[in-house]
C-alpha cells in the first residue's frame, strides 16, 4: 500500500492537503506545525477514532485532543495505491459522539465502491496488519519507539514462528485461562470457594434445621402439656369462684327479700298508724292527748252541771208585778187621796222594775245555760255527763291505738333500713367479690402458668417460622449432595487449569526459544549497522522488554541503562525487525516514523537514513522531523509541510 495524497478537517489541520510518493518522504518541519497530527490522521482514517475511550488525568483520546479547531466536524480523504489499483478513503462525522465513524471507499475517479472494505476492516485489510500490531511495528509515534506487548502482537508472531494461524496469544490464553482459573479460585474468592462457604453454610443451615425441629417438637410437646394443665387449672378456678359467687348470691337474695318484707311491713304500719291518726284525729277532742281529753272532758262535766243548775235557776216576775200594781195603787191614792202618797208609790214601782229586770235576766241566763248544755252535750254527742266522760276514755283509748301504730310503724321503718343496709352490703360484697386465699393462689398459679403457654406459643411460633425460611430438609440435603458434586467438579477444572497453564508456559518458552533469537539476531543486525557495530547482540523479552550488548561485553544491559538516543536506536531497531518478520512483504504497508531521529547524533542519523533509504526500495517510508537530515556532509533532500 502506497498513501499519495491526504486532506484534513483534524486538529490543527484545517483543510489542509499533504501529497507523498513511493519510497522514502522525509517531512521536515518545525515544532507546532502539524507533524503529530498528519502521522494520527494517517492512523484514523485507516483504523477510524475509538469513540469509547474517556478522558483521564494527564491523557487526552484522539476524539477530543484531534477535534478540528475550527469547531467543524471531523473529516478526512486519503488516496492510496493497493493491489495495482487507486483508492479513495473517505471518513466522516454525523453524530458527535462517534467522530468518523462515517466510511467509504471507492476506486479513485469513479464512484464504484471497493469490495471487503470498511470502516472497521480498512486498516487490517490494506496494512495486512491489525490496529495494535501496526501500532507497535510500522507506525511510531513521537516518544513512543518503546514496544509494549499486546495479544495481537503475540498473535502475529506467533504466526511466523509456528504454523501460520494469526489466532494464537500466549499472553491472551494465559490470561484467559488464568481468568477461568480466578473465577474458580483466587485466594479466597472464585466460585470453589463460593461453593465452599455454600456448602458449609448449607450444612450449618442443615445442623440448625435438625436442631430447630428437635427445638420445635419439644417446644409444642410442653405447650400442649402446659395448655391442658391450665385449662384443668381454670376449670377447678371458674367451679370455686362459681361455688363462691353462688354463696353470694344466695345471701343477696335473701337480704333483698328480707327488704322486701321490711318494705311490705312498713307499708302496712304506716297504713295503720295513718289510718290511727285518722281516727284519732277524727274525734272531739282532735289531736289531743289522753290526759289533755280527759281534763277537757271533765271540765265539759263540770260546766255542763254548772249550766244544768244555772238552767234551773228561773226569775219570777210575780214580786215585781206585785210591786208594781202596789206603785200603781201608790199612784192612785195620791191622786185621788193625798199628795204624800206618790213618794211611797216611786219606791215601789222602782223596785217592781229592778224584780221584772231581774227575773227577765234569770229567765234569759236559764235559757242561755239551757242551750249551752245542749250545745255542749251536742259536741260531744252526748246525752249526759257520763256520755262526754266516756267520749274521752273513747278517746283516749285510739289514742293509746294511734301510738302503739306509731311503735310498729317505728319499729317497721327501723327493720326496714337494717334490711336494705344489709341487701346494699350483700349487693356490695356480691358486685366486689374478690377471691378467696385458696382461689386467689389458684389465680396466681394460673396466671404464671398462661405466661409460660404464651412463651412457649411465640417460641413455637418463631421456631415455626425458622424451619418454613430454612426450606425443605430433603430439598437442602439434596442440593449440597448437588453443590458437592459440583464442587469436586469445580476443583478438577482448576486442577485441569492449572495443568494447562503450566503447560501452555513451557508452549510459550519453547516458542520464545524459537522466536525471540530471530527477533534478537534481525535486531542486532539493524542496532549493529546504525551504532557502526558497536552493539552485537540483543534480546527481546517475552514482555517485549529488550536488552542489547556492547561488542566485547560479557553481558547484555537493559534500555533503561542506555543513553536516551542509544535506546532509540535500539528500540528502532526492534521496531524494523518486527516489521520484516511479522507484516506481510507481497503488498507493505507504509512505515510511519515521528521525529524518531531528535535524540540521535548526525552520525547514527546518516546511518538511519541510509537504512531507511533501503528499506523505502521495497515499502513506502513517511518520516516527519524537525531536525535537518544531511549525508556525507551535504544537505539532503526534503520536502516541506
Amino acid at each position: 500500500m502506497i498513501i499519495k495524497k491526504m486532506t484534513a478537517s483534524f486538529g490543527c489541520l484545517e483543510g489542509r492537503t499533504l501529497e507523498l510518493k513511493p519510497g522514502l518522504n522525509v517531512l521536515c518541519a518545525p515544532n507546532e506545525s502539524g507533524k503529530s497530527t498528519w502521522c494520527a490522521f494517517i492512523r484514523a482514517m485507516l483504523y477510524g477514532v475509538d469513540s469509547s475511550e474517556r478522558a483521564r488525568s494527564g491523557y487526552l483520546p484522539d476524539k477530543l485532543r484531534y477535534a478540528p479547531w475550527s469547531g467543524a466536524p471531523m473529516a478526512g480523504e486519503m488516496e492510496i495505491s493497493h493491489a495495482g489499483r487507486d483508492i479513495t478513503l473517505r471518513r466522516s462525522t454525523k453524530a458527535q459522539n462517534a467522530p468518523m465513524r462515517e466510511f467509504a471507499a471507492v476506486y479513485t475517479g469513479t464512484g464504484e465502491k471497493v469490495p471487503g472494505l470498511t470502516g472497521a476492516t480498512a486498516g487490517e485489510v490494506l496494512t495486512g496488519a491489525p490496529r495494535e500490531v501496526f501500532r507497535r511495528s510500522a507506525f511510531i509515534g513521537q516518544g513512543e519507539a518503546a514496544i509494549s506487548g499486546s495479544a495481537e502482537l503475540e498473535r502475529r508472531i506467533a504466526s511466523v514462528v509456528t504454523t501460520g494461524e494469526e489466532d494464537v496469544s500466549w499472553s491472551e490464553a494465559d490470561g484467559k485461562l488464568r481468568e477461568w482459573q480466578r473465577r474458580r479460585k483466587y485466594n479466597r474468592h472464585g466460585a470453589i470457594p463460593a461453593l465452599e462457604a455454600e456448602i458449609a453454610g448449607g450444612e450449618e443451615r442443615l445442623r440448625a434445621m435438625s436442631a430447630t425441629a428437635g427445638e420445635l417438637e419439644r417446644r409444642t410437646a410442653e405447650l400442649e402439656l402446659r395448655q391442658s394443665e391450665a385449662e384443668g387449672r381454670r376449670l377447678a378456678l371458674d367451679r370455686s369462684r362459681a361455688s363462691a359467687r353462688a354463696e353470694l348470691g344466695g345471701e343477696l337474695s335473701a337480704a333483698r327479700e328480707r327488704a322486701e318484707r321490711a318494705e311490705a311491713a312498713h307499708r302496712v304500719a304506716v297504713a295503720e298508724a295513718a289510718k290511727a291518726e285518722a281516727e284519732t284525729g277524727s274525734g272531739v277532742f282532735g289531736s289531743m292527748s289522753a290526759e289533755k281529753a280527759r281534763e277537757e272532758a271533765a271540765d265539759s262535766v263540770e260546766r255542763l252541771r254548772k249550766l244544768r243548775e244555772r238552767a234551773a235557776v228561773r226569775g219570777s216576775p210575780a214580786p215585781g208585778v206585785i210591786l208594781a200594781l202596789l206603785g200603781l195603787a201608790a199612784i192612785a191614792a195620791g191622786i185621788f187621796w193625798q199628795w204624800y202618797a206618790f213618794i211611797a208609790a216611786m219606791p215601789a214601782l222602782g223596785l217592781a222594775v229592778w224584780a221584772l229586770v231581774s227575773a227577765d235576766r234569770k229567765r234569759r241566763a236559764a235559757a242561755q245555760a239551757a242551750r249551752e248544755s245542749v250545745r255542749l252535750l251536742a259536741r260531744y254527742s252526748a246525752e249526759g255527763e257520763e256520755d262526754i266522760l266516756a267520749a274521752a276514755e273513747a278517746h283516749a283509748g285510739r289514742c293509746a291505738a294511734a301510738e302503739n301504730a306509731r311503735r310498729v310503724e317505728g319499729r317497721a321503718a327501723g327493720e326496714l333500713k337494717a334490711a336494705k343496709e344489709a341487701a346494699a352490703a350483700a349487693e356490695e360484697r356480691y358486685l366486689s367479690a374478690k377471691d378467696s386465699p385458696e382461689d386467689a393462689l389458684r389465680a396466681r398459679e394460673l396466671a404464671a402458668l398462661n405466661s409460660r403457654i404464651e412463651l412457649l406459643k411465640s417460641s413455637v411460633s418463631e421456631l415455626t417460622g425458622a424451619v418454613s425460611a430454612a426450606g425443605d430438609h430433603m430439598a437442602l440435603g439434596a442440593g449440597l449432595i448437588e453443590k458437592r458434586e459440583r464442587l469436586e467438579e469445580l476443583n478438577g477444572q482448576y486442577e485441569a487449569l492449572s495443568l494447562a497453564i503450566e503447560t501452555l508456559r513451557e508452549a510459550d518458552a519453547e516458542l520464545q526459544l524459537r522466536f525471540s533469537p530471530a527477533l534478537g539476531r534481525r535486531a542486532a543486525e539493524y542496532l549493529s549497522r546504525l551504532t557502526g557495530g558497536r552493539y552485537d547482540a540483543v534480546a527481546v523479552a517475552k514482555d517485549f522488554s529488550v536488552t542489547a550488548r556492547i561488542r566485547g561485553d560479557a553481558q547484555q544491559r537493559d534500555c533503561l541503562y542506555m543513553s536516551a538516543g542509544a535506546a532509540e536506536l535500539t528500540y528502532l531497531a526492534v521496531r524494523l525487525a518486527i516489521v520484516d518478520l511479522t507484516l506481510p512483504a507481497e503488498e507493505p504497508c507504509p512505515i510511519v516514523l515521528d521525529d524518531v531521529l531528535a535524540g540521535i547524533d548526525g552520525e547514527r542519523r546518516s546511518r538511519v537514513m541510509e537504512l531507511l533509504e533501503e528499506l523505502a526500495e521495497n515499502r513506502q517510508v513517511i518520516l516527519f522531523t524537525c531536525t535537518e537530515i544531511r549525508t556525507d556532509d551535504k544537505e539532503a533532500g526534503y520536502d516541506e509541510i
